[in-house]
């Protein structure tokens, strides 16, 4: 059922392109270019590096900047999945297991929650058209910290995705603009990198302040 869904979007919304989209129109990393290995990371043509995923997994480093690669690392791969290589390189270094015998539970159940937002943002990265399963993943982090803003950013950009891939502009404006003034978010990106992300996110709300 899941897979007919998805080519009927695919028929549905194949003219459309996502390069004005939530999660391809929000280059907040550019915010971050006084680091230098997301500076590498606008230089990679989006291909994630060995030493990027060591940063990216490494709990002593500051979570905005793990994201901040991600979005310099971009969305154009060129048939690249940078999610896949990233799961792998957690699995083989975390060694995540569960009586399931199976690697996407046992990330998921004991992922950190930088691997879980840092995989769903890589992840809905190298598939936008399909962001759900992005989405399911985003929420294991959210759960585990729910007071973060960059956690809650990534989540609802995916999910803002999703409801703009479907023509739902004005709530998905209102939606993520709850996230602006939130005092129960820890904020904890850089002040300089919202501008990225909440001027794209009011414009694509505003044909619908009327409303």
């Amino acid at each position: 059922m899941r897979k007919y869904l998805t080519f009927l979007f695919f028929v549905l919304f194949g003219n459309f392109v996502f390069a004005d989209s939530p999660l391809t129109s929000t280059d907040f990393g550019n915010a971050y270019l006084d680091i230098p290995i997301v500076k590498e990371a606008f230089k990679s043509e989006g291909k994630i590096t060995n030493e990027m995923m060591d940063y990216i997994d490494d709990d002593a480093n500051p979570l905005d900047v793990k994201l901040a690669i991600i979005n310099a690392i971009g969305w154009d791969h060129k048939g690249l999945i940078n999610s896949k290589i990233f799961f792998m390189y957690v699995m083989k270094k975390k060694n995540y297991q569960t009586d399931f015998h199976n690697d996407y539970i046992a990330f998921k159940w004991y992922a950190t929650r930088d691997e879980l937002i840092c995989y769903s943002y890589m992840l809905s990265l190298d598939n936008y058209f399909d962001v759900v399963d992005a989405f399911e993943i985003a929420g294991e982090a959210l759960r585990k910290s729910p007071d973060s803003f960059a956690v809650n950013m990534i989540y609802n950009l995916i999910k803002c995705q999703g409801l703009t891939a479907f023509g739902e502009y004005c709530y998905a404006s209102k939606l993520f603009l709850t996230l602006k003034d939130n005092p129960k978010l820890k904020m904890d990106m850089r002040k300089e990198s919202m501008s990225y992300v909440f001027e794209y996110m009011t414009s694509v709300g505003e044909n619908c302040k009327k409303e």
